[in-house]
């Protein structure tokens, strides 16, 4: 654990969810925050952030008005979160000025360039204000006057959670002496609900049902959250409140392992989590909970059959590990999806519990559910107490075939 990396700060926007406190309440309740999709989006239902305005005060931030209106609202909801997140780490913005900070960020899409670009209302503004993805990372840096890297990542699906794997990374290199991770999805144009709706990856019914037998897609959702990371040593040293610990992590992609580029690896994804494991020191068989991707399709089964594969082997019998996701809550937030399912598996370490993961109403026949050490919580479930702390993984994937796995314990 001398690598080990502590979550000391965390700021979130999410449907239903303006806060962490509110995510645990929602889920607390087995609430769901989704509904019917605004206009624009080709979309039917979703989950949504209220209130995108809300978002529009950026003196704080020192941008005026001329360029806060080029400006993608996914770099203002994003520089208010992680605003939010150093607060909670108990921070003061200005003490972080010319500190040497990372800040790692996932993005994939870019609705906001779209369209200006259908409309024809182009200028110079928009290529730093939405065209260059990089400006997300960037715009944090620069707002907070940060001086270690600033870097957006785009690995689709799984990019806030690759983020968050960099910048402990970069702790861990002496890259930074403190790192910002996050993501953000705003869905703010219709080419990408058109896309998937005549692709029938959706949910006709706007729901992800995690392991259900009629599962039949996935909801898409906006979401943004970040977390500030301090090397556990130094967490401890300063005597930071220290939220959760990052043990470990590991990124894979599929490669060939697979029938075609699009299909989801079994094989893939157990690479990553065995991988995650061994840089955590941490054997498989103690995991408790993992907080799943969880779409509610297809790769449900290879991430089920990858959980399995890897967390079964020395699982003594009737100690079953917990599986859930909060996509059954929220919809699916893509690029903000991982650093999502990050907060609640925090959440989980904080209250020793776990929230049901909804919509399961037929276990999926095409999992053994009476072999398989696996069970998805139906109600609030208690953290199985051991003489050791607490511990969870999230699991990410994506379009791209890219895999990744992050370890937490309680500090």
């Amino acid at each position: 654990m001398a690598s080990a990396v502590a979550v000391v700060g965390v700021g979130c926007a999410l449907p239903g969810a303006r806060t962490p406190d509110d995510l645990w309440r929602l889920l607390v309740r087995a609430g769901t925050a989704v509904g019917p999709a605004r206009p624009g989006t080709a979309l039917a239902r979703a989950g949504l952030l209220a209130g995108l305005d809300a978002f529009d005060d950026l003196d704080r931030f020192d941008i005026d008005r001329a360029e806060s209106a080029r400006m993608d609202p996914q770099q203002r909801v994003l520089l208010t979160v992680v605003d939010e997140a150093v607060a909670d780490a108990g921070l003061d913005r200005s003490r972080l000025a010319g500190s040497r900070t990372a800040v790692y960020t996932g993005q994939s899409n870019s609705d906001h360039w779209d369209a200006r670009a259908a409309r024809g209302d182009l200028a110079l503004g928009d290529f730093p204000g939405s065209h260059q993805r990089a400006l997300l990372a960037g715009r944090v840096s620069h707002v907070f006057d940060l001086r270690g890297p600033g870097v957006t990542v785009d690995a689709a699906q799984a990019s806030s959670l690759v983020a968050i794997h960099l910048a402990c990374r970069a702790l861990r290199a002496g890259d930074a002496d403190l790192a910002i991770a996050g993501g953000v999805n705003l869905l703010l144009g219709p080419h990408a609900g058109t896309m998937l709706t005549a692709g029938g990856v959706l949910s006709p019914r706007g729901r992800c049902a995690f392991g259900d037998a009629e599962a039949d897609g996935f909801v898409r959702a906006e979401g943004a959250a970040a977390v500030v990371l301090k090397p556990l040593a130094a967490a401890r040293a300063a005597g930071d409140r220290i939220r959760a610990v990052i043990a470990g992590s590991a990124v894979s992609n599929d490669g060939r392992a697979k029938e075609s580029l699009l299909h989801p690896s079994e094989h893939g994804q157990a690479e990553a989590m065995r991988w995650a494991y061994a840089d955590a020191g941490i054997d498989p068989a103690e995991v408790d909970y993992v907080e799943a991707h969880g779409t509610g399709t297809r790769i449900d089964l290879a991430e089920l059959g990858a959980l399995n594969q890897v967390l079964a082997p020395g699982r003594p019998p009737g100690r079953p590990c917990l599986v859930g996701s909060v996509k059954t809550n929220i919809g699916h937030a893509e690029a903000a999806a991982g650093v999502a399912g990050l907060v609640k598996a925090i959440l989980c370490l904080e209250h020793d519990a776990v929230p049901a993961s909804l919509h399961l109403r037929q276990p999926h026949p095409a999992v053994d559910w009476d072999r398989v050490p696996l069970v998805v919580p139906t109600g609030l479930t208690p953290l199985p107490r051991r003489d050791r702390p607490g511990v969870v993984a999230v699991n990410g994937q994506s379009i791209s075939s890219t895999n990744v796995h992050v370890v937490l314990t309680r500090a």
